[in-house]
């Protein structure tokens, strides 16, 4: 019986120590989970617009992303925007500062304590949801939900929710396996037939 209760003791202890500390427990282990390499499918839903699908995939600082009609390469410092409707290709510097997903994804993820107040809005044994509001307001984002599911020690985001101050993008996550052929890289020679428009 004393073993038991000491069992109950430890556990009701560890659940006060994840209640007090919980996000950044959570963004910890997201950010290891994930690390410098790793894919997904996403399910984009704008306010009043019927949800997009895609795909991103990040390695280190390089990225590429598809959905919808567009495809977007990015190389740490440039941004190749394509859109294969338009035969347009848009060429621009990688924001550095931006958290978006849609905008830097090789960020979206790093939720840093002196760049954001977070707070652990519920959790269970096998799920959790963060909600993260920018210290600074010149990022543009109101707050950031994001939806964790959990397993051991691994966290992995289900959905991240962006309110741009009532506006709201959300992007369902599901995890894919990293492709054998690696990260699509730029090559301008691929789009020959494409307009450029470069902001360099």
């Amino acid at each position: 019986m004393r073993g038991l209760i000491i069992s109950v003791v430890a556990m009701l202890s560890a659940v006060a120590a994840m209640a007090q500390d919980g996000a950044a427990w959570w963004v910890e282990r997201l950010d290891a989970t994930l690390g410098e390499r790793y894919a997904m499918k996403i399910e984009v839903e704008m306010m009043g617009e019927e949800p997009i699908e895609g795909l991103f995939m990040v390695d280190g600082e390089d990225y590429y992303i598809t959905i919808g009609i567009m495809e977007v390469y990015g190389d740490g410092s440039r941004r190749y925007e394509v859109n294969n409707e338009r035969k347009e290709v848009t060429i621009d510097s990688v924001d550095l500062g931006s958290v978006d997903l849609l905008t830097n994804p090789t960020h979206a993820f790093d939720f840093v304590d002196e760049e954001f107040r977070s707070e652990l809005v519920s959790y269970s044994a096998t799920a959790g949801v963060l909600r993260l509001v920018p210290r600074d307001s010149a990022l543009g984002i109101s707050e950031i939900e994001v939806a964790m599911r959990r397993d051991g020690e691994r966290v992995v985001p289900t959905r991240v929710t962006y309110d741009y101050g009532g506006d709201s993008i959300s992007i369902e996550l599901s995890a894919v396996v990293w492709s054998e052929r690696g990260l699509p890289r730029w090559d301008k020679n691929e789009y020959r037939a494409y307009d450029i428009v470069s902001f360099l």
